[in-house]
């Protein structure tokens, strides 16, 4: 374990350097390094959630949303020592003078100390971070190798030579309660304090987001399974009278009777993932969503989801699926907007839900509402199959139509609908790979790019080999590239009369006769001098306003504003904000 190593050779390192200081300045050191270490933690949470809602959606510090959570703990850590080890100079500008022994032998212990908290700050900054989940081949966090009691369960496991992140969590913990109480204290928040960071990062290969903004999900509504009293478990992980889903707790342990309880939430399109890897869909693992519940002893603890219930593969389909086998992974399907889910946690007798946590963002279940209750789990399941379960108390959107056109959705030889996931200019790879994402199928999966229509765009720019040239969108599985033409003369175009009153910062989206929702997640712009590309799955277009701007005095200029829907769907309306733009009839079809 190359963490292993890393920790024992920074710890005796800092311990050795400190060996010979003496042991009055080794004490001042760890007591800057232990003040920094407050600091650190009292800015945590507010400077992560901050810098995660800053970060950009695409550019060179989008990096930043990833890596948010570790650096507001590392980077406040270092200010801070750096700060109270300058303050400390100027007041205690001497040492003490001891006997060799004892500076020798108390200059080493600080120093260990010192090293145990700086190094532990950072192996938890790290674990905060985006990273593969087995990054220097710790995983203190993993699934239950136990398959007899509870596969697929996230339990402890790894733990370092030199437990500096444990340890690291328990100081702090016991301080918050203790000599640096607060109203807040972070043994109550993050009774697993070491582990937090690496659950988020639970996904394929560690590769999916381990963070989102509080703006990319809402709650939709709570629900309970089981008497208020409480059952037998074992009744409660039972779905359509199958067998018994096995599950265990953080600590590896079976929960013999209790509840429940289930929270849905909304994950608008701004959660989904972005690039090559799954772009355009939502990745949802058990590490990403956790409850804190209290215990009778007023203590606090972890509990990760035993089963999500969802949208199937066929739309207006839905299931539960338990997280009961390693790598167990639920994404989004299809292209709708907006992702309803709900999670379901084992909580156990005596024990109260007092806290979610959405990729580390903090909910509070004071301020939801008041839960629908299930007596048993075959109720629940009539309410999965029906899809009520997700349905929650959402407010519905009235639409006015009053200016809307008709136009028919089914025409094949339509000038401003199409379905195909072609582009409108093929681009050599290596043009397309200057500002756009290009998968092994040589397919755009991301990006954004602006070309020059006489020397880089069409036909007679690109290589004859199919192999070295780009002329295709990547369309997920289930989904299908809907394409409007809002160019000039266009019935519903962006100068046509429709649209003159629409407001110019409100997404931009579809609706199918279902009612779900999508939002528009790019553009294709040409003119007699550009060839522009925007294609962002994971981020839609914030309004008219987010698009290349068109002009009544110009014959040159066409815009296509492209959709991901989900196959199978009927697409009856295009609207901007509550402003019904244009209705199909007959609808536009999304059939294999």
């Amino acid at each position: 374990m190359f963490l292993n190593i890393i920790v024992v050779i920074l710890v005796l390192s800092i311990g050795y350097a400190w060996m010979n200081r003496g042991i009055f300045n080794a004490m001042l050191h760890t007591l800057c390094a232990l003040a920094a270490g407050a600091i650190a933690f009292a800015v945590w949470e507010p400077l992560s959630v901050m810098l995660v809602n800053a970060s950009p959606e695409r550019g060179f510090f989008s990096f930043l949303e990833g890596a948010a959570w570790g650096v507001s703990l590392v980077i406040p850590f270092v200010v801070a020592f750096i700060l109270l080890r300058v303050i400390s100079d100027k007041v205690v500008p001497n040492n003490i003078k001891n006997s060799r022994l004892v500076d020798y032998i108390g200059g080493a212990a600080f120093g260990l100390v010192t090293g145990i908290i700086s190094i532990g700050i950072l192996v938890i900054g790290v674990g905060n971070m985006r990273l593969p989940t087995n990054f220097l081949g710790y995983q203190p966090l993993w699934y239950s190798a136990d398959r007899a009691t509870g596969a697929g369960s996230l339990v402890k496991t790894d733990k370092l030579w030199i437990p500096v992140d444990s340890l690291v969590a328990t100081v702090y913990g016991k301080l918050s309660n203790g000599a640096m109480s607060t109203s807040q204290p972070l043994a109550y928040w993050y009774p697993e304090l070491r582990l937090t960071g690496f659950a988020s990062r639970v996904s394929p290969e560690g590769a999916a987001r381990n963070a989102m903004r509080i703006k990319d999900f809402n709650m939709r509504g709570t629900y309970t399974v089981g008497p208020d009293e409480g059952a037998q478990m074992s009744e409660l992980l039972k779905l359509d009278g199958n067998s018994t889903q096995r599950y265990v707790d953080i600590n590896n342990e079976p929960v013999s009777a209790g509840k429940l309880y289930g929270y849905v939430i909304e994950f608008e399109a701004g959660a989904k993932e972005r690039g090559e890897k799954g772009a355009g869909q939502l990745i949802i693992s058990n590490g990403h969503v956790r409850m804190l519940v209290e215990n009778s002893d007023g203590s606090t603890e972890t509990i990760f989801p035993a089963a999500v219930i969802s949208e199937s593969s066929n739309p207006g389909e839905f299931g539960r699926w338990r997280f009961d086998a390693n790598d167990v992974y639920v994404s989004s399907t299809g292209g709708s907007s907006k992702v309803p889910m709900g999670f379901e946690f084992v909580v156990p007798s005596g024990s109260t839900p007092v806290a979610l946590y959405v990729k580390n963002l903090r909910v509070d279940t004071a301020e939801l509402p008041k839960p629908v209750n299930y007596r048993t789990a075959s109720r629940r399941d009539l309410s999965v199959r029906s899809g009520a379960i997700l349905k929650g108390k959402g407010d519905e959107v009235t639409y006015n139509s009053q200016n809307a056109v008709t136009v028919a959705g089914n025409d094949p030889n339509s000038d401003y609908l199409t379905t195909s996931p072609r582009m409108l200019e093929v681009l050599a790879i290596s043009v397309a790979r200057r500002g756009l994402t290009v998968d092994d199928d040589n397919e755009i999966v991301g990006g954004q790019g602006t070309y020059d229509v006489k020397e880089e765009a069409g036909r007679r720019n690109a290589p004859t080999s199919k192999n070295l040239r780009v002329e295709r969108y990547g369309v997920g599985e289930g989904q299908t590239l809907i394409k409007l033409d809002v160019s000039a003369g266009s019935p519903f175009g962006f100068l046509s009369t429709p649209v003159q009153t629409a407001p110019l910062d409100q997404p931009l989206r579809l609706l199918d006769t279902n009612g779900n929702e999508y939002e528009a997640i790019g553009y294709e712009y040409i003119d007699n001098t550009n060839y522009e590309v925007r294609y962002t799955r994971g981020s839609t277009l914030t309004g008219i306003e987010d698009t290349p701007s068109l002009s009544t005095t110009r014959d040159d200029q066409k815009l296509l504003i492209l959709f991901i829907v989900t196959k199978g769907v009927e697409i009856d309306r295009f609207v901007i904000d509550d402003m019904v733009i244009a209705k199909f009839s007959p609808v536009i079809e999304t059939q294999e």
